[in-house]
């Protein structure tokens, strides 16, 4: 996993090649936390923060973390780091494609469906 961070108006990149197992425990807890009803946004913020930090090895702090990333696509990164790195989901990319495929799928369907009405 990488994530890049502005630091002292210098733009960094960290590498986290290993992330012990207790991090995937951690992250389906974040998950189940963020899909609760008594879910406070600021502290599922804090939360997602904390665990980008820890899954990093603290190689940079929560402030850090806090300031130095872009909230332009923020929520994509935390998805590729927790969702896709540590929980091991579909890629936003593959779930387009998924999407896309399925799409195709329903229109081919309903194509022969109306070819087999119209026979019948």
């Amino acid at each position: 996993m990488e994530i890049k961070l502005r630091i002292n108006g210098e733009d960094k990149t960290f590498v986290q090649e290993f992330a012990p197992l207790g991090i995937y425990r951690k992250a389906l807890e974040l998950e189940k936390y963020a899909d609760s009803e008594e879910a406070d946004p600021l502290k599922l913020f804090d939360k997602r923060l904390n665990l980008i930090v820890e899954i990093f090895g603290k190689q940079f702090t929560k402030d850090e973390l806090e300031n130095g990333m872009n909230v332009i696509g923020h929520q994509r990164e935390f998805y590729n780091i927790v969702g896709v790195g540590v929980l091991g989901y579909r890629t936003l990319e593959e779930q387009e494609q998924l999407g896309e495929s399925m799409q195709e799928l329903e229109r081919m369907m309903s194509e022969v469906e109306k070819s087999q009405s119209t026979t019948a």
